[in-house]
C-alpha cells in the first residue's frame, strides 16, 4: 500500500470489516495511498496496512453454520518524512477482508418412530436443517403424527389404562385398536368436546371388530363429577356394541371398556368415537335477556338440544329458545313445525316477561299452532318461547341418534 506525507502527521483511518462467513483467506489488496503534493519532493510512502484475516467457517450440521467473522481492516500507512513542497494527503485505510464462504446445508431430520418419513435436507448456502420426521401411523408406540397409541393382545399393555386417572387420551374419529388382556382387564379412554359450536354436540361411540374369544361392555362417565350416565353391552362372543350421548361444549368424558361376562383369552376390539356439533346460530338464547330478534312473516330455525356436563340431565331451561318480536294490534298466528321424533310447545310473554298465552301438542312431529289477539295498548315488543312439550332425550344405545339432534324446528309468526 502507498501513502503520502505532509509536514504534519496525516489522519489515520481504520475501517473494520463486516463479519461474514469465510473458509479462505482474502487476497483483495488494501486501498492505495493519496497523491503526493506539488513542489518539493514528497516523503517516502508509508507501509500499507496488512490484509484483513478471513473468518473461519464451521462444519456442516443440522443447524445452519454461522458466518465466519470478516478480516480486520488494514492499518493506515505511516507518514513519510516532510518534503519541501506542499504536503501530500494521508494514505487511505486498507480494504476489509472478503466475507467467508457460507456454511454447508444442514442434514435432513431423523425419521419418526413407527414408519415416519425423514425431513427434507436444508437449503444450500447455510439454510436450516431438515425438520424431524412425521410421527408413525402404527397402532403402537406412535410418534407425534396421526398414529394413535393402542394395545396389542400379544404382550403386556404398552401404556396401562386400567383406571380413570390413567385414561388413554382419545382423538375423535380415530379407529383405535386395543385389547382386553384378561377377564379382569379394564380400558379407560378420555375425550373433550370442542368449544364450538357453543350449543355443544353429540358423539357416537362404537366397539367393533371384537374377537370371538370374548364379549364386551362399555360405560360412560362425566369427568365433572365422575358420575356414570350411559352404558351398553353385547352378550354375544365377538359382538359389537354402540351408544351415543349429547354433551355441552368443552365438557370432558370417559369411556370404560370391560369384558361383559369374562373372556376365554385376550380379546381384541376397535374403539371409534365420532363427534357431531349442533350449530344453532341463535344460541345462547335461553331467556328473554338473550332472546334472538325475529320479524313477522320471516321463518326462523333452531334446534331442540341439550347436553351433559356432568352425570345429571341438563336443566329444562337448556331446551328453551327465546325470540323477541314486535307484534301489531289484532290477531297474530304462531306456527311451530318440529322434527318427526319430538313434540313442541309455544309460550307468549309480554314486554314485562309475564306469560300471556301458550299452546302445545304432545304428538311427536305434530305442528303446533297458536293464535293470539292484542289490543292497541298491548301491541309492541313480546317474547316467544319454544321448547319440547314432553320428551327430552340426552343419551341412547345403538347407532341411530335422535332426528331432532340433526334436524331443526321452524318457527313462523304472521299477522293479517
Amino acid at each position: 500500500m502507498r501513502v503520502s506525507f505532509s509536514k504534519y502527521w496525516g489522519p489515520l483511518f481504520l475501517i473494520l470489516g463486516t463479519a461474514c462467513t469465510v473458509k479462505t483467506v482474502d487476497s483483495t489488496p488494501d486501498g492505495g495511498g493519496g497523491t503526493g503534493g506539488s513542489g518539493g519532493s514528497g516523503g517516502s510512502a508509508g507501509a500499507g496496512g496488512a490484509a484483513g484475516s478471513s473468518g473461519a467457517g464451521t462444519d456442516s450440521g443440522t443447524t445452519p453454520d454461522a458466518a465466519g467473522a470478516g478480516g480486520s481492516a488494514g492499518s493506515a500507512g505511516s507518514g513519510g518524512a516532510a518534503g519541501s513542497g506542499t504536503a501530500g494527503s494521508a494514505g487511505t485505510a486498507g480494504s476489509a477482508g472478503a466475507a467467508g464462504a457460507a456454511g454447508a446445508s444442514g442434514s435432513g431430520g431423523s425419521a419418526g418412530t413407527d414408519g415416519g418419513t425423514g425431513g427434507a435436507a436444508g437449503s444450500t448456502d447455510g439454510g436450516p436443517g431438515g425438520s424431524a420426521g412425521a410421527g408413525g401411523t402404527g397402532t403402537t408406540d406412535a410418534g407425534t403424527g396421526d398414529g394413535a397409541s393402542g394395545d396389542y393382545c400379544t404382550g403386556p399393555e404398552m401404556t396401562p389404562n386400567d383406571d380413570r386417572d390413567h385414561a388413554t387420551p382419545y382423538p375423535f374419529g380415530v379407529a383405535m385398536q386395543a385389547c382386553l388382556q384378561s377377564s379382569t382387564d379394564i380400558d379407560f379412554y378420555q375425550f373433550t368436546f370442542p368449544s364450538t359450536p357453543v350449543q355443544g354436540g353429540y358423539v357416537k361411540v362404537q366397539l367393533t371388530d371384537v374377537a370371538t374369544t370374548g364379549n364386551i361392555s362399555m360405560v360412560v362417565y362425566a369427568v365433572h363429577d365422575n358420575g356414570e350416565f350411559n352404558s351398553t353391552y353385547n352378550t354375544t362372543q365377538g359382538g359389537s356394541a354402540f351408544l351415543y350421548f349429547a354433551g355441552k361444549a368443552g365438557a370432558t368424558f370417559r369411556v370404560k371398556v370391560t369384558p361383559f361376562s369374562g373372556v376365554s383369552a385376550a380379546t381384541a376390539y376397535t374403539l371409534t368415537a365420532t363427534y357431531y356439533g349442533v350449530n344453532d346460530v341463535n344460541e345462547p338464547n335461553d331467556d328473554n335477556a338473550h332472546a334472538t330478534q325475529m320479524t313477522l312473516a320471516t321463518p326462523i330455525t333452531g334446534y331442540f338440544f341439550g347436553g351433559h356436563e356432568d352425570s345429571t340431565p341438563p336443566a329444562d331451561s337448556t331446551w328453551d329458545d327465546r325470540f323477541k318480536i314486535t307484534l301489531p294490534e289484532g290477531e297474530s298466528t304462531f306456527t311451530l313445525q318440529v322434527p318427526v321424533d319430538i313434540d313442541g310447545q309455544i309460550q307468549l310473554y309480554n314486554a314485562l316477561g309475564s306469560e300471556i298465552d301458550g299452546e302445545s301438542d304432545a304428538t311427536p312431529g305434530s305442528t303446533v299452532v297458536m293464535k293470539h289477539t292484542l289490543t292497541a295498548g298491548e301491541a309492541g315488543v313480546h317474547y316467544v318461547s319454544v321448547h319440547p312439550y314432553v320428551g327430552h332425550r340426552y343419551v341412547g344405545t345403538g347407532s341411530t341418534t335422535p332426528a331432532f339432534w340433526s334436524n331443526p324446528y321452524t318457527l313462523t309468526v304472521t299477522s293479517p
